[in-house]
């Protein structure tokens, strides 16, 4: 007797079922994995993982003496100050304080004792007294330089040395000393109060730029550096100049006030003239405005 077909299915009713239950399995093992997964404690973070990342900057690599007084952020933070550190030390000296001793410098908010110690070797801050008036010196002995920041050695009556603190590297320039820009290099620039190694490096880098100075007016193109006008001149006739009709595009370009499309317009101007006469031409080029012609002056021929 046949068995009767109430439960038999079709060929597309099997394959459909097959295709159900092949993903009904891979739902169950999915859901399988992902409940151990929540069941196994997650791993605690070690003491390494969970200590604070120091925000304080690098120990410097080549420590120098600085005066927290007159020093720029720049300097601050090649000493070893971090950003932070460097920025509220500033803000204090523009809102009216001064440091008057090493100790001094330990309150800024954010400096940590450790990095204070390691610095604190390196500050220097000038007497604020009167200098006491000179002993008679022993006879024959030579009379120190009183225009000295400092002494390395003072001498006694009795002739014994007495050791003195070692002379200041970076001390400043008194009052009525001028540095010429076109010949002072970054030693004497940091010398300047309220320069420190960055600024001195960006004044001898645009110097070399332009090919000397011919107004000290030319540093404001240097963004955040401070009024040096009292201890720095310029000398006349001592920049360097450019022959307009001889000079390559690539050194045309190089200049600060001429750049690349002004440098292609003077070629291009050679080209159509066989040569470049006066400034005169120069100017009634689209590409250069009045002020441009006033600061190229110095600085080209037409030889």
């Amino acid at each position: 007797m046949p068995f009767p077909d109430h439960f038999a299915f079709t060929r597309s009713e099997r394959r459909a079922i097959f295709v159900l239950l092949a993903v009904i399995l891979v739902l169950a093992l999915i859901a399988t994995i992902g409940k151990k997964k929540v069941e196994e404690p997650p791993p605690q973070p070690s003491i390494a993982q969970t200590a604070p990342t120091p925000t304080s900057t690098p120990e410097p690599t080549t420590p120098f003496a600085f005066n927290p007084n007159t020093a720029d952020s720049a300097t601050l933070r090649a000493v070893g100050f971090s950003p932070f550190v460097s920025s509220n030390i500033v803000k204090y000296r523009r809102a009216g304080g001064h440091f008057h001793r090493p100790a001094d410098l330990a309150r800024i908010y954010g400096l940590d004792s450790t990095t204070f110690a390691r610095i604190q070797p390196y500050i220097y801050i000038p007497q604020e007294e009167p200098a006491a008036s000179p002993r008679p010196l022993p006879k024959g002995k030579e009379v120190p330089d009183d225009k000295s920041p400092l002494l390395q050695e003072s001498q006694r009556e009795d002739g014994e040395d007495v050791p003195q603190p070692s002379p200041y590297k970076d001390s400043k320039l008194p009052s009525g000393t001028f540095l010429d820009l076109n010949k002072a290099d970054s030693a004497d620039l940091v010398r300047i109060p309220g320069i420190g190694p960055y600024y001195a490096s960006r004044i001898v880098s645009l110097r070399r730029q332009l090919g000397g100075y011919v107004a000290i007016s030319q540093l404001r193109d240097i963004q955040g550096l401070p009024e040096i006008g009292d201890y720095v001149f310029v000398e006349e006739g001592t920049q360097q100049r450019i022959d307009v009709n001889k000079a390559t595009l690539r050194t045309l370009t190089r200049h600060p006030y001429i750049g690349y499309y002004r440098a292609k317009a003077i070629m291009d101007l050679r080209h159509r003239s066989g040569r470049v006469v006066n400034l005169r031409q120069i100017s009634f080029l689209n590409e250069f405005s009045d002020e441009d012609i006033q600061r190229l002056a110095p600085y080209l021929t037409f030889e």
